[in-house]
This record gives C-alpha cells, sequence and structure tokens, in this order.
C-alpha cells in the first residue's frame, strides 16, 4: 500500500542561478551570472575585450594542481595542517601550493601520490 507524500512545489525557472559557461585555453569555467555582471563594461566606448584579460586573475588564483590539491584535502577530510603533516611539509607551504603561490614540485607529488593515491603527474 502506498503512502500519502507531499510533493514539493515546482519553481519556475528564476528561482535558479544563471551560469555562464566560458571555454579559454582548454578549459570550461562556469561562473554564476551575478559574478560575470560585476566584470560587465558599461562605458560608452567599448569595444571588444580579449579573454586573457578577463580570465588572466583566475588563472593565477586557481592553479589546476593547486585547485586538484585542495579537492584531494577536502576528499579525505583533512584540515591543512593534517595534510601538510602527512606530506612532511608546513601548513603555510601548503597554503601557498593550494593557492597556486609555490610549486608543487615532483619529490612533494610523489609523497601525495603514495599517501592519497593520486598519479604524482596530475600536479606537476
Amino acid at each position: 500500500m502506498s503512502a500519502v507524500t507531499k510533493r514539493h512545489p515546482i519553481r519556475p525557472d528564476h528561482g535558479r542561478k544563471i551560469i555562464l559557461h566560458f571555454v579559454y585555453k582548454g578549459h570550461v569555467y562556469n561562473i554564476p551570472k551575478s559574478v560575470a555582471e560585476k566584470y560587465e563594461d558599461k562605458s560608452e566606448f567599448s569595444t571588444n575585450v580579449l579573454p586573457e584579460d578577463i580570465f588572466s586573475k583566475i588563472e593565477q588564483k586557481y592553479t589546476k594542481a593547486g585547485v586538484l590539491l585542495k579537492g584531494t584535502r577536502n576528499r579525505e577530510g583533512l584540515t591543512q595542517a593534517e595534510m601538510a603533516k602527512r606530506l612532511k611539509v608546513t601548513q603555510a607551504d601548503l597554503s601557498k601550493m593550494e593557492n597556486g603561490k609555490r610549486s608543487i614540485g615532483k619529490i612533494i607529488a610523489k609523497r601525495i601520490e603514495k599517501e592519497f593515491g593520486v598519479s604524482y603527474r596530475y600536479f606537476l
């Protein structure tokens, strides 16, 4: 015998966030429209803007290896201090690696592979 269940009301599309999809240097970026609007050029004499101008800061801030390192740490449920201890580096160095301010290097990449089972090649 089936039980009566309460159905959730259906929301129209205006309740969803609108995401803009950009492809830059072979990577797909999904950016909420509210964030993209902050970069809108509203000047009267606006010209075409190259993707390099918009994405250079994003690319510098979020490097592929750093994002992968942070994702690995989050997947394992570790704090930066805990992961740094397992990798035999300081917490400050781990933070710099996650934020793309320090390269990971082959030795540390191999430690990551040994500890977490992620190929070291992703971090180089």
